[in-house]
Formats: structure tokens, C-alpha cells, sequence
């Protein structure tokens, strides 16, 4: 019996509490270490060290037990050092024999296939695990102990080691699940049997990975990343998840959240209010749309994690119009009044979030000219911003105060008649009339180039939300650039980020935390790249924990972002990485095994880095809780593509009005149906627009007792009702 066997039992017997009825393969361990061990699958390998290979503090090594099938890379296992129980994550497979190469195989199967018996015996072969040391739990609660295990068993960890070895016991913060761990022993019920799936198979042990709120949001530490190849890593998918714990976690805990993302590919992010799971009448498009939904297994794992797979209730969609449709001045007047506009503007917004009814969290972004002239390096050419003409626009932008391409016309005016009364004249201000031309030629081209987003006038939201206003609760804020032009996409990326940070800096956000999701951000803080939104990235990453900003970023090359960036950033998420970057220096912290897994990872697992962690760990996460954006465009926008299972003009409404009330209407949607009966498009959008706008203004006052979101709406329907019957 080695020393690790002798250290499994207690000194008194009876603090064991051993029973004569337990099998007589189940070793007596000490009370402080059973809840770690998975004594019921019994021993699957034994430490081994050698003179080349011995165990160490971080990495030890064990032969495993040929009738253990189930074991395998990733899996998180437990033995022992002399008052301490060792936890680690199984590495590298090697198989050993006494080999000296492979010809002697080769001979010797030559001999045997020569013999007319069956040889007396096979050659011998080991198989060897590495292990990465995850966590060492001593004896002492007092006592850390990192001293490697000794000769002895090995035992599948249990849910309780596996949550002692990520550090769960010191989290400061809530407890957010990012994936499921599956370990290679069996689920069991209370009598011992093994769970069965309904195929007859063993159900292996899950548990989930966790992390802390305070190293993920912050203050401790903060930030996500996620790496890999595009539409093979889902890496959307899987911050979608992980937002969606966040909300739930910190709903629970009565903390404030909201969330900013930029939707930079087609529908991606436009349907994150509708579910995965079909409501009532619309499984069959959902089939059609090729959407199953979540699997049962997917709500398995929901369930396990302590998950709802609910939709975000609050979305909030922005988006400027579409090249040359955006709202001009009229004669005769400064301004813009877009809250007026907005019935009106739906089918112009640059968005494929279009249909009726499903237009009403949708809202407009237009720029007067004063925005583009505190951007002006990411507005015009670098080799025209020379001397001269920053200094035309600080005369325009400071001294002159123009806030509009009308105002600026007027004053190009005041500058022609200024050199027409005075011919002999070359300057105007200090500014030379070839400078001034420049600018006024310049100037002119900005309409076209920032299409959709400029226009000539003044602009007033109203009561309209605005896309870099402070932020609600539960909110997922969504901007969509997918469609805009490369000059309006970089623009907006780095005047709403700028701007909300300056509110955090402010402290001005709304909410107890802001995430801002970032997706291809090598495009926007590439490495060696210099720029104001790289450097706000950059800031953010570095000092965001504090002011409760935290960046989530995702690209395919993790290589091409800036080092300061991943070097703030607490967690890192892994999918499958191709070959040409799997050797870049960004992944040196990986062993070789794990960035060999990382090759051919299939869909729906990651590895995952954590502040927490002294290893990366393998792990599967279930479908985002939302449907997926091409299949959300077919259901709910593309209606003649789809057979929509009793769909009704007033649905948005209904879906507004469900939204408002927190999923707790005192409405039915027949009633509402009932209440817009002989309703167009037009007028169900009115009807929107209003309640949204009115309810916003109760919110948080005395009012809000008196007045639904329904009550709010009837007095709308009532009016347009009263305007048709005219």
C-alpha cells in the first residue's frame, strides 16, 4: 500500500462513518475529501512519476485504468499529496509500451503472424494522462498547500471539487454560468443506479463553469473576448448567452444592466426580443424558417444552470435612413423635428427591421453637420486636413458656432459677398479664399458621403430615445450599421462608444453596468493601429472596471487586436481557431494539446480563460435564448416567405404592450385585436409610436400608478378611431 493509499484513511476509523453495508471496492477516504471523489466509479488510474516526467505543483501525470473508456481530454479529475486532495484537468494522452522503436513491432508481428498458435501474451501498453493542477484543497481551511500529489489513485472529480477547483467559494460577485463542463463519469440516482438517456446510454456528470461577476463586470477585473473562425466558432451566439446570464444574474441580485451592441452582419442582431422557443401559433414558421428551436437538451442545460431561455424584454433598435432618404429642411425652416417624422420614417430607416408592427422599438439616428465637426479626422481625408483647413473649421465649429450644412451655407454666402465687395481682397477671417474653396468643396460631398446619416438642417429628437442617451434597465441597446457605408459605420462605431464613455466618465450610464459588445474588433482596435476609437478601446479596457463599462469583444483574429486590449481583459473565450493563427504568439499561455483541440472544435463549445482559473477549461453552452437573425427576418419581417400561423396587423402592438408590462399584461391579444378591428398598418404605428412615447413620460412618477401601458393605448386606438369614423 504506497503513502497516498495510507493517507486515504483516517487515523480513527469511525470519524469515517463507514458502513459494513458499502461495497467492498469503495476505499475509506478522509471526511474532509469525499465530497470531491466519485468514489462510484471507482479508481481510474494511479500518479506516476518518472525521472524525465515527475509530478509537480502545476502539472503531474497518471496511468489510467484500461477499463476506464470514458475518460478523456478535458475532463477534471482529484488524487492526493500528503494532507491535501489535488484537482486538475486531464492534458495530453500518451500511450506507452516497452518499445524501443517501431521496427521492433514490426519484427515482432512478422514472428507472429509466422506462428500456427496464438502468441502466449499481447505486448503491454499504458496509456498516460497529463494534468494541469487546477486548485489543491488542504486538510487545513488555514492551509494553502500546493505541493504535488504523491503515488496513488485517481478519482473523477465531483460538481463540489469542481466548483472548489474554479474558485466559486471566493467570488465577491454573483455567480454567472458561462458554460456546461461535462466529466467523464455517470449521473446517478439516489440508489446508485446510472442515469439513462432515452437512447439507454449513461448520462455523464455535467456541472457548470462559472464566473464572477466581479472579475467579468468588474471592479476586480473585467472584460470578455471571443476568438475564432467565422460562423464556425459562434461566437455571437455564445456572447448572446453569456449577456443573457448577466441580465438574469444581476436581475436577481436587484442590480442594474444594460447592454450596447453593433450590428455589423445582415439580421444578426435585430430579433433578440423574440424567443427561441415559438410562442403559440408560430411553430410552423418557425419550421419553415428552417429554426427548431431550442432541443430538449438545450432546455436541459438551461434548467441545470439556473437559466431562463427567455428573450431580452427590453430592445431598443437604432439605425440611420437610407442613402438620399433622409429628412431634408423645407423651405423656410431650420429645423427637423424627428419625433414628428417618425410614423412616417420606418420603411427609410437603413434596417431590415421593417415590418409593421415590429417597427416600434425601432428608432431613427440623424446627424446636423456640429457632430462631424468634433470628428473631423474621421470625416475627411488625412491629406486634406492640413493647417489650414483645421483651422477654417475651428472658426466655424468655436467662434462661429454652426451646428448646420444650412447655417454654413449662409455663411459661404456672407464669404462670396465679402470678396465681391472687395475684389482685391484674398483673405477672409485670416482664412485665403483658396482654403475656403477647399472647404466649400469638401463640405459639399459630406450629404453623399455619410448618406442616411447627415442631413441639412437642424435636428430635434423631442422625446424620442436617442441612441448615446443614458440607459434602462434590462436594456439591450442595438445599433445597426450593417447596410451603412464604410465612412458611416466607423463614425458611428466611434462617436456612440466615445460618447458613452464620456457619460461613464460622467457618471451619467442609467444603470449599475453597461456592456458594450464589439464584434470584428481587429477593424476597430487593430494592433499597431493608432486612431480615437482605438484609443477609447483601449481606455476602456484599462479603466472601464472602475466606471462600470466593460468590453466584450469578438474577432477572428485574435492576433491582429491590440495587446493592451487583450491585456486587460479578464476572460477569454476560444472556438475553433484555424491553423495560420493557432501559431501566432497571442496563444503561447495554451498548452499544445488544447490549441490542437481548438483546431477542429466543433460548434457549440469553447475554451475558456478566467481570472479565477489557473487552467483553461473545456466546456459546452446551449442555442442563444433568442432566434437566430436570418431565421427572425423570415418569421417575423418577410411575410410573404413564410406561412404565418393566425398573424394579426395589431400583433406589434400587442408585443409592444406585453414588453411595457414586463410580460404581466392585464390585456389578451384577442382583446387588442378586437380594439384595432378595421386598423391599417398605418394606424397601428400611430398607435405605437404613442403609447411608447406617453408611457416613457410616466415612468417613475406618480402618474405611473394611475396609467398601464393598455390604458395609454386605448386612448390612442379611441382617437384614431374617432379620426377613420370623420
Amino acid at each position: 500500500m504506497s503513502i497516498a493509499d495510507l493517507l486515504l484513511l483516517d487515523e480513527d476509523f469511525n470519524l469515517l462513518g463507514h458502513d459494513d453495508s458499502e461495497p467492498s471496492h469503495v476505499p475509506l477516504v478522509r471526511p474532509e475529501f469525499r465530497g470531491l471523489v466519485d468514489l462510484q466509479s471507482k479508481e481510474i488510474g494511479r500518479v506516476v512519476g518518472s525521472e524525465q516526467k515527475p509530478a509537480g505543483s502545476h502539472q503531474f501525470f497518471f496511468w489510467a485504468n484500461e477499463k476506464t473508456l470514458t475518460l478523456d481530454i478535458g475532463h477534471i479529475v482529484v488524487t492526493f499529496s500528503e494532507e491535501a486532495a489535488v484537482i486538475g484537468v486531464v492534458d495530453e494522452p500518451t500511450r506507452y509500451s516497452d518499445l524501443r522503436s517501431f521496427l521492433d513491432d514490426y519484427f515482432d508481428r512478422q514472428v507472429e503472424e509466422a506462428m500456427v498458435f496464438d502468441p502466449p501474451s499481447a505486448r503491454p501498453e499504458i496509456l498516460v494522462f497529463a494534468v494541469n493542477v487546477l486548485a489543491t484543497k488542504h486538510i487545513r481551511d488555514d492551509v494553502t498547500s500546493n505541493r504535488p500529489p504523491v503515488a496513488g489513485p485517481v478519482y473523477f472529480a465531483t460538481p463540489e471539487a469542481i466548483d472548489y477547483a474554479l474558485g466559486v467559494r471566493n467570488f465577491s460577485g454573483v455567480a454567472i454560468p458561462a458554460l456546461m463542463h461535462t466529466n467523464g463519469n455517470y449521473e446517478r440516482e439516489l440508489d446508485g443506479d446510472v442515469v439513462l438517456d432515452e437512447n439507454g446510454n449513461g448520462v455523464f456528470q455535467r456541472s457548470p463553469i462559472w464566473l464572477d461577476e466581479d472579475y467579468l463586470l468588474g471592479p476586480e477585473a473585467g472584460h470578455a473576448n471571443w476568438t475564432g473562425q467565422s460562423g464556425l466558432a459562434t461566437k455571437t451566439s455564445h456572447a448572446l448567452f453569456l449577456i443573457s446570464a448577466v441580465f438574469q444574474g444581476l436581475k436577481r441580485e436587484q442590480k442594474s444592466v444594460a447592454a450596447l451592441m453593433f450590428n455589423v452582419k445582415g439580421p444578426d442582431l435585430l430579433w433578440l426580443d423574440k424567443p427561441a422557443i415559438p410562442e403559440p401559433g408560430f411553430e410552423d414558421a418557425y419550421q419553415s424558417a428552417k429554426f427548431n428551436g431550442l432541443s430538449q437538451r438545450d432546455q436541459e442545460v438551461y434548467q441545470a444552470l439556473g437559466l431562463a431561455p427567455t428573450a431580452f424584454e427590453t430592445l431598443r433598435i437604432f439605425a440611420p435612413f437610407k442613402p438620399t432618404m433622409q429628412p431634408r429642411v423645407d423651405h423656410g425652416q431650420e429645423a427637423i423635428h424627428l419625433e414628428g417624422e417618425r410614423a412616417s420614417s420606418s420603411g427609410r430607416l437603413n434596417t431590415l427591421r421593417t415590418a409593421p408592427g415590429q417597427t416600434s422599438q425601432v428608432y431613427p439616428i440623424l446627424w446636423q453637420l456640429s457632430p462631424l465637426l468634433y470628428n473631423a479626422h474621421k470625416v475627411f481625408e488625412r491629406d486634406d486636413l492640413d493647417d489650414k483647413l483645421w483651422g477654417f473649421i475651428s472658426e466655424i465649429r468655436d467662434d462661429r458656432k454652426i451646428e448646420s450644412l444650412g447655417e454654413l451655407n449662409r455663411l459661404f454666402a456672407e464669404i462670396d459677398a465679402h470678396f465681391e465687395e472687395r475684389p482685391e481682397s484674398s483673405e477672409w477671417h485670416g482664412h485665403h479664399k483658396f482654403t475656403i474653396k477647399k472647404a466649400r468643396n469638401r463640405f459639399n460631398g459630406l450629404l453623399a458621403k455619410f448618406g442616411g446619416l447627415l442631413t441639412d438642417g437642424r435636428v430635434e429628437y423631442g422625446n424620442l430615445p436617442r441612441v448615446d442617451h443614458p440607459f434602462i434597465d434590462q436594456e439591450v441597446r442595438v445599433v445597426d450599421i450593417a447596410n451603412c457605408n464604410t465612412n458611416v459605420q466607423e463614425l458611428l462605431v466611434s462617436s456612440v462608444v466615445m460618447e458613452i464613455w464620456k457619460k461613464a466618465e460622467r457618471g451619467e450610464l442609467g444603470v449599475d453596468k453597461v456592456i458594450i459588445f464589439v464584434d470584428e474588433l481587429n477593424k476597430y482596435a487593430a494592433s499597431g493601429s493608432q486612431g480615437g476609437l482605438r484609443d477609447t478601446l483601449v481606455d476602456i479596457a484599462a479603466r472601464g472596471r472602475h466606471l462600470n463599462v466593460v468590453l466584450f469583444g469578438a474577432q477572428q483574429f485574435r492576433s491582429k487586436v491590440d495587446d493592451e486590449i487583450l491585456g486587460n481583459c479578464g476572460t477569454s473565450l476560444y472556438g475553433r481557431v484555424g491553423d495560420e493563427e493557432i501559431t501566432n504568439a497571442s496563444y503561447r499561455s495554451l498548452s499544445e494539446t488544447a490549441k490542437a483541440e481548438l483546431l477542429g472544435l466543433p460548434k457549440g463549445r469553447m475554451l475558456v480563460r478566467h481570472a479565477h482559473f489557473r487552467s483553461p477549461l473545456f466546456g459546452a453552452f446551449p442555442l442563444p435564448p433568442t432566434i437566430r437573425g436570418m431565421a427572425g427576418q423570415t418569421v417575423f419581417n418577410d411575410a410573404k416567405t413564410v406561412i404565418k400561423a393566425d398573424s394579426h396587423v395589431s400583433d406589434g402592438l400587442y408585443d409592444l404592450l406585453k414588453r411595457l408590462t414586463k410580460g404581466n399584461p392585464t390585456f389578451t391579444k384577442g382583446k387588442v385585436r378586437n380594439e384595432t378591428d378595421g386598423f391599417n398598418v398605418e394606424a397601428i404605428e400611430r398607435v405605437c409610436h404613442y403609447v411608447e412615447r406617453n408611457w416613457a413620460k410616466y415612468v417613475g412618477t406618480s402618474a405611473e400608478s394611475r396609467f398601464t401601458p393598455w390604458s395609454v393605448a386605448q386612448r390612442a386606438i379611441a382617437d384614431n378611431r374617432a379620426k377613420m369614423n370623420r
